[in-house]
């Protein structure tokens, strides 16, 4: 059985290595946490350093050092997001979207076919197709044209993936797919059946996956879940809190990734056994525990919340370094305990 055949059967939580790196960590770190998989970024590599220099450079695997699982997202929710907010200068047609990075003034093209193209030279084991995404609370027009678009790119992605580069057979890659649908369940169960038809190695819940009250769509994720094959990978991609973990797993779900666990970290919000703890709170500033006595991470055999207070309030970015392992390992800890529920 292979890494990749593993993805279809175990529990794994990927943190956002957008750029080719988890902030603040090096390589070897970051596989001290219990991190078996990755998920790096399509729209983020093209514009640096580029999927050709990737290429040149052995692949990101090589480029890192990383022996585990890379994923790369396709840049769907990236790019619309950004576009939609208005950040990016872009636009969205039916082959695809042209769009104008902020940064160096560059214009980009993605479409289904260059982002297969694109995820090939990083070098990714798995790859996402592209999908049309939308904020939620969509009028039932602009849902459904998400949907179509949706399906079309996807048979796009996977026409290109199977005639250019020989599928799965040929390059013992994976192809997931992105179920979209906002709101609307029926569309979710639609979406999820007609990709399904076509048939991929993955199903990714796409959109957002937390409602304006901040809890999970449960709902709509469970619409996805009833509507997919079993034996494959089904991601919930943007989950999220622990307490969201432990529920997505009981719909169905094996895969996860948010940016919040290395976020918070930065910001000395810290996971526990014990519940969330604020590092940058007051009272911490002469605390002699580690952050959890039940963790065995770098940051909890060997310093103390005092310490850690300390630095992050001066701007240490050891601190961040030390953060970031103790969220990332409390995170991989929780995803093994799921095999137990």
């Amino acid at each position: 059985m292979t890494n990749l055949d593993i993805l279809k059967e175990k529990y794994f939580f990927m943190p956002d290595a957008t750029r080719g790196a988890v902030r603040y960590l090096t390589t070897k770190q970051l596989e001290e946490t219990g991190t078996e998989a990755i998920v790096t970024n399509t729209l983020h590599l093209l514009i640096h350093p580029g999927p050709d220099v990737i290429q040149q450079l052995g692949g990101i695997k090589k480029m890192m050092g990383w022996k585990g699982i890379v994923f790369t997202d396709s840049g769907g929710f990236q790019l619309f997001s950004l576009l939609h907010s208005k950040k990016w200068k872009g636009k969205v047609s039916e082959n695809g979207a042209t769009f104008k990075s902020p940064k160096e003034g560059n214009t980009y093209e993605l479409t289904p076919e260059s982002s297969i193209d694109i995820q090939m030279k990083i070098g990714s084991d798995v790859l996402v197709t592209l999908d049309d995404c939308r904020d939620t609370g969509l009028s039932r027009a602009d849902a459904e044209k998400s949907v179509e678009r949706t399906l079309k790119w996807a048979v796009r992605c996977k026409e290109r993936f199977n005639n250019e580069y020989g599928g799965t057979k040929k390059t013992g890659k994976l192809l997931t797919c992105v179920v979209q649908g906002s709101n609307y369940l029926d569309l979710r169960a639609y979406c999820a059946k007609e990709l399904s038809k076509i048939g991929f190695d993955g199903y990714n819940f796409g959109g957002y996956v937390i409602d304006k009250d901040g809890e999970l769509v449960v709902d709509e994720m469970s619409a996805v879940i009833e509507n997919v094959p079993k034996d494959t990978i089904r991601y919930a991609m943007g989950v999220g809190k622990p307490e969201d973990i432990v529920k997505a797993s009981k719909i169905g779900y094996n895969l996860f990734d948010t940016v919040l666990v290395t976020r918070n970290a930065r910001h000395g919000t810290l996971y526990t056994s014990q519940g969330v703890v604020r590092i940058k709170n007051s009272e911490m500033a002469l605390d002699q525990a580690p952050v959890d006595r039940e963790c065995n991470c770098e940051c909890c055999r060997n310093y103390t919340r005092a310490y850690l207070h300390h630095m992050l309030k001066n701007g240490e970015a050891t601190a961040l370094t030390l953060l970031t392992i103790h969220n990332l390992t409390f995170y991989q800890t929780l995803i093994k305990g799921l095999t137990l529920l």
